[in-house]
């Protein structure tokens, strides 16, 4: 009997124990009794300012704001803060909120209607901020060379345009990925002269040819190939790879006036660029070549 009452009795203060720590864990556990975080936002244009909206918190029981303005990555923020995009396009605004009783999270699309244009880069125009085509005008002067803006030693006419329409029907598309530039000859080439002479040496008469007929130490220059480039402190256009080019094939990057083989590089000075135009100048000090392109 004594040992059975003893039984009892240590049951009961284990009993009693448990209670008291359930109790204890509960009272103090006070982040369980708290509501659950809900996150909720607005985005709202900025009047006076261009692709920026102002980002609102709407959310209840927070107290940490995590936003992610489109890039995919989250920043630790406050309640109310600003996005900016620069260009046209939709991008998905996000907020991870966090609650004494857990997280949660909400997101909208945002879309912007056009690009800033105190944000457009000649990279951008160059690229169309993704993919855009360009050839010669077809225009008199869309070459042009003389010692200065004033003065014309040779700029080509419109009986040009006929003459050397295997040089202004070439096509160069610049896209943003990767920094390219596709160069597509349409299958012919225009061989150029220096002093009256086909050049370099060992080309053909001056005039137009199928890719064929360049000698193979030239092709280079005629072959449609993909080449890379770069845009240099907003006002250079550095075009790279062996036989890379514009404008003319024979104009290589100051002082090479005349190249005699094909570059591994040209670098162009960029004198205007817009959305639709594009014009680019080799100067050499003693006489400079301008070249100038349209968007097609």
């Amino acid at each position: 009997m004594r040992k059975l009452i003893e039984q009892k009795h240590s049951l009961y203060i284990t009993t009693a124990i448990l209670s008291v720590f359930i109790f204890f864990s509960c009272k103090y556990e006070t982040r369980d009794l708290l509501p659950k975080p809900v996150a909720s936002f607005t985005a709202t244009p900025i009047a006076g300012q261009t692709n920026k909206y102002l980002l609102t918190s709407t959310s209840q029981n927070g107290f940490r704001y995590d936003w992610d303005k489109g890039a995919g990555t989250y920043v630790t923020g406050k309640a109310i803060d600003t996005v900016y995009f620069p260009d046209a396009g939709t991008y998905t605004v996000r907020l991870f909120l966090f609650g004494h009783s857990g997280t949660d999270s909400a997101k909208q699309n945002i879309t912007v209607a056009a690009d800033d244009p105190a944000a457009l880069t000649p990279f951008k125009l160059l690229t169309g901020n993704n993919t855009r085509k360009w050839k010669l005008a077809p225009e008199p002067g869309a070459l042009w060379i003389g010692p200065d803006a004033s003065t014309t030693w040779w700029q080509n006419g419109v009986a040009d345009l006929t003459t050397r329409a295997c040089l202004f029907n070439d096509e160069y598309t610049f896209t943003k990925a990767g920094s390219t530039m596709t160069f597509d000859s349409k299958g012919d080439f225009y061989v150029d002269e220096k002093g009256g002479n086909p050049w370099p040496a060992g080309m053909p008469a001056v005039g137009c040819y199928a890719n064929s007929a360049i000698p193979v130490a030239f092709q280079a220059w005629a072959n449609n190939a993909v080449f890379t480039f770069e845009v240099i402190n907003n006002n250079k256009l550095k075009v790279n790879g062996t036989g890379a080019h514009l404008g003319l094939y024979k104009a290589g990057t100051p002082p090479d006036a005349a190249l005699p083989a094909p570059a591994g590089s040209v670098t162009y000075d960029i004198v205007s660029i817009t959305a639709t135009r594009l014009v680019l100048k080799l100067d050499y000090g003693w006489g400079a070549w301008k070249f100038v392109y349209v968007a097609i």
